[in-house]
């Protein structure tokens, strides 16, 4: 699966024509827009994709500058917290699975090197 813990949710609406003036007015500013796509699955959003959505979402350094546009054409009551989507990993999720896959191989290898020590010392006071 891929990350996509940098998306934020820009607007939320059943009207597709709230979407489409939302799709048309980011992206005319150059601002690449996503749609959720199956399942925790995210893609660039066209005009097929978005009239089959009821959510927008950009990049969270862009979310700023698109609340910006969304509020200059109109569209302030339909904009969304600033929240990470669903099935997106956040940076936080990603530093805890990193740090509890490096803390598993270090018990690991605390183990490995536990027994060898036990064998080595039973070797050694049954050779005396």
């Amino acid at each position: 699966m891929n990350d996509f813990g940098y998306l934020r949710t820009i607007i939320a609406s059943d009207s597709s024509e709230v979407i489409c003036k939302a799709y048309k007015s980011l992206s005319n500013e150059g601002l690449e827009v996503y749609v959720p796509y199956k399942e925790k699955s995210f893609h660039l959003a066209d005009d097929k994709l978005v009239n089959d959505s009821n959510l927008l979402f950009v990049p969270a350094a862009d979310w700023d500058f698109a609340v910006e546009i969304l509020t200059s054409v109109g569209l302030e009551s339909y904009l969304t917290e600033c929240i990470v989507p669903e099935g997106a990993k956040s940076e936080l999720e990603i530093a805890k699975e990193k740090y509890y896959k490096k803390r598993k191989w270090t018990y690991i290898e605390t183990g490995v090197i536990i027994v060898l020590a036990l064998l080595y010392f039973l070797f050694k006071i049954f050779t005396n």
